[in-house]
C-alpha cells in the first residue's frame, strides 16, 4: 500500500510532506499483535533502525577521517571524499529516520516499554 500525504503550502501549491509517500505491507500470516503500535514489530523496527544509524555513523566517521591514512595516495583521498559525500547525500534520509525513531521511542516511553539502551 502506498499513501501520499500532501499539504497546501503558502503559495497554494499541494506538496508532499517530508517522507511521503509512505509504504506499508500487510501479511495475513502475521500475528495480530504485530498490528499494535507498541507491538513486537515496532520494537524490532526501533532496534534495527538504531543499529543501522549507529553503523552508518561509525563507518562514515571512520572513513572520513584522515588521521593515520596516507593522504598522498589518491585512492585514500577519494575514499575519504566518498564518505563525506555519503553523509551529505543521505542527510535528509538520515534526519527523517532519526525523527521517526525519536517519535517511536517517545511513544514506547509513554507506555513504559522503552529499553534504557534504546533511549540513550
Amino acid at each position: 500500500m502506498k499513501i501520499d500525504i500532501l499539504f497546501e503550502d503558502d503559495k497554494g501549491k499541494m506538496v508532499a510532506v517530508r517522507g511521503s509517500p509512505y509504504k506499508a505491507n500487510f501479511s495475513a500470516k502475521a500475528p495480530a499483535t504485530s498490528n499494535n503500535l507498541t507491538g513486537p514489530a515496532m520494537g524490532k523496527y526501533i532496534q534495527s533502525g538504531l543499529e543501522e544509524i549507529h553503523s552508518f555513523i561509525v563507518d562514515t566517521t571512520k572513513g572520513a577521517q584522515t588521521k593515520d591514512k596516507n593522504i598522498h595516495d589518491v585512492k585514500v583521498l577519494i575514499s575519504v571524499k566518498d564518505n563525506v559525500e555519503s553523509v551529505f547525500n543521505l542527510n535528509d534520509e538520515i534526519v527523517l529516520k532519526l525523527d521517526c525513531l525519536e517519535e517511536s521511542l517517545k511513544m514506547f516511553q509513554e507506555h513504559g516499554i522503552a529499553k534504557d539502551s534504546q533511549v540513550k
